[in-house]
Formats: C-alpha cells, sequence, structure tokens
C-alpha cells in the first residue's frame, strides 16, 4: 500500500497521503486524537481503484503544530479541509470522517455541498452521550503523554480496553503517533491538553450548529456505529437521542453497526463487514 505524501501550505502545512486511483477522491478524515494513518486498515478496501487522501488535521501526525491554543478548533479545521479539497480535490470528494472527522465531514458537506459527493461516518455525527464524554477525558488524561520507553508505550496499549482483543497488525500505526526522543522516551505528538480544549469548544455549540444543518446536507450518507463501548458496555457514542438527532439532520442516512467493534476499533481494526458495507456506499456514489 504504497501512498504519495503532499506538503499543502494554507493558514498552517498540512500533510496529506495519497493512494493514486482513477474511479473518483476520498478524503478521510480523522479523529480527535487520530492522524492519517488511523484510517490504513480501510485503504485495501477501497485502493484500487479509487483515489483516497487521508489528512494529518492542523497539530497531528506531521501537519505543522501551532504553538498558540486560539490556533486550534472547528473554525480552523474546516478552514485547512477547504485549502485540502482546493488543492488536491477541485472536483470534489466523498468524505470518510471518524469522531471530530464525522463532525467536520457534517460541517463541510453543509457548508460546501458543491464539494462533497456523500459521506461515511464512523461512529460520530452529533456530539457523544454524556458517558462517552466521560470516558474520553479518561482516554485524553491516560499515561501517553509521555512513557520511558517504546516497550512501555507497547505494554500500555496492548492493554487498553477499547483496543480490545488488540491486534498486533496495529501497532505500527499506533506508534505512528509517537515522537521518539534520543534518550529512548516517547510521547505523543498531539498533546491532551489540546485535545481537551477542541472538545469543550465543540460541547459548547456542536449540536446546535448540527442541527442547524437541517435541510442541507443532501448527499448521499452513510453512518456506522460500535455497539462496544469505551470501557464497557454503558459508555457508547451512540445512544437513542444522539441517533435521532443525526436522523433528524440527515434523514437519508442509513445507519448500520459493526458488531464486536468500540469507538477506535470500528476504524483501527479490520472488519469484513465493514469493508463490504464502506466499498458498496462508495461504488454506489463515486460509481
Amino acid at each position: 500500500m504504497s501512498y504519495r505524501i503532499h506538503r499543502v501550505s494554507g493558514e498552517v502545512q498540512l500533510r496529506v497521503l495519497e493512494w493514486p486511483g482513477e474511479r473518483g477522491t476520498i478524503l478521510a478524515l480523522h479523529g480527535l486524537t487520530g492522524y492519517a494513518e488511523t484510517f490504513l486498515p480501510l485503504i485495501p478496501a477501497l485502493n484500487p481503484p479509487y483515489r483516497v487522501l487521508s489528512l494529518d488535521l492542523r497539530g497531528r501526525g506531521e501537519s505543522e503544530q501551532p504553538a498558540d491554543p486560539r490556533a486550534y478548533g472547528l473554525e480552523a479545521h474546516l478552514r485547512d479541509i477547504a485549502t485540502v479539497l482546493e488543492a488536491l480535490a477541485p472536483e470534489g470528494a466523498l468524505l470518510m470522517g471518524h469522531s471530530l472527522g464525522a463532525m467536520l465531514s457534517l460541517a463541510v458537506a453543509a457548508e460546501h455541498p458543491d464539494r462533497v459527493r456523500g459521506l461515511v461516518l464512523f461512529d460520530g455525527g452529533p456530539l457523544p452521550s454524556r458517558a462517552f464524554s466521560e470516558s474520553l477525558n479518561q482516554v485524553l488524561n491516560a499515561r501517553l503523554e509521555e512513557l520511558p520507553s517504546l516497550e512501555a508505550f507497547r505494554e500500555l496499549v496492548r492493554s487498553m480496553p477499547f483496543l480490545q482483543p488488540f491486534d498486533e497488525r496495529l501497532m505500527p500505526i499506533l506508534e505512528a503517533g509517537l515522537v521518539r526522543e534520543p534518550d529512548g522516551r516517547v510521547r505523543v505528538k498531539f498533546p491532551s491538553r489540546l485535545g481537551a480544549l477542541e472538545a469543550m469548544e465543540l460541547g459548547s455549540i456542536w449540536n446546535d450548529r448540527l442541527r442547524g444543518y437541517a435541510g442541507r446536507i443532501r448527499c448521499p450518507v452513510l453512518l456506522l456505529k460500535a455497539p462496544v463501548g469505551t470501557f464497557g458496555p454503558h459508555d457508547r457514542f451512540f445512544t437513542e437521542a444522539e441517533e435521532r438527532l443525526l436522523q433528524e439532520v440527515v434523514p437519508q442516512a442509513r445507519i448500520a453497526e459493526i458488531p464486536d467493534t468500540t469507538h477506535y476499533t470500528i476504524v483501527l481494526g479490520y472488519h469484513p463487514e465493514r469493508d463490504r458495507l464502506v466499498r458498496a456506499f462508495v461504488e454506489e456514489v463515486l460509481g
């Protein structure tokens, strides 16, 4: 699965991975703590023949990381996505978003409908359930900010309940989100304090903004949900309330569950049923 690397310059420099293809463009947008490589398990289901772009949101992966916390947030991400689409997919694209990336996908589809041919949403769209939000705070506060060694990181992620049963094929993808220090220490590239600030901003504004998009998103939409909670059965992203809100805004959305997945492994995992559903939807939308 060889890819090209693009550096797109706008307000900040953004890294975009590209798997070339000839049958339409898909732009993948990762979640709050993710990065472009998060979507690697999905690429074989789509490429070939489709062209897939995967963006490092600002501050993540190898995109530029502004020091000023005010440089982050919903509007900054939307401007970046518009810059990437203009530079690499002026003809438009199908957007494929996980969690935060699903929110961004909905916003782009509502505000720039001429740029968006369809949406695939992975366990995201509205704000998550209260129980999930509480669990997300635990994830952001986990002992991942800095660890004494790469092996310590590996031991920790192998034990995380929301990555169970752990698949060793994920380890290189998880390690792509690290900075390795000369003394052997490792730290995550995107500081959790910035993630917490973005989550706080979205928590105060997003569902009202999403309601304002009712009637404005007319493209085909597929939502894939994870039925397993982050730390147990009680803290799934979607409850009936979240699903109802999404259906009020995009009544045309098709909704399916991917068995045995959590909010994280629905993308960061290998699932034939997920791949089948996504491929069939993409073929219908892009041809």
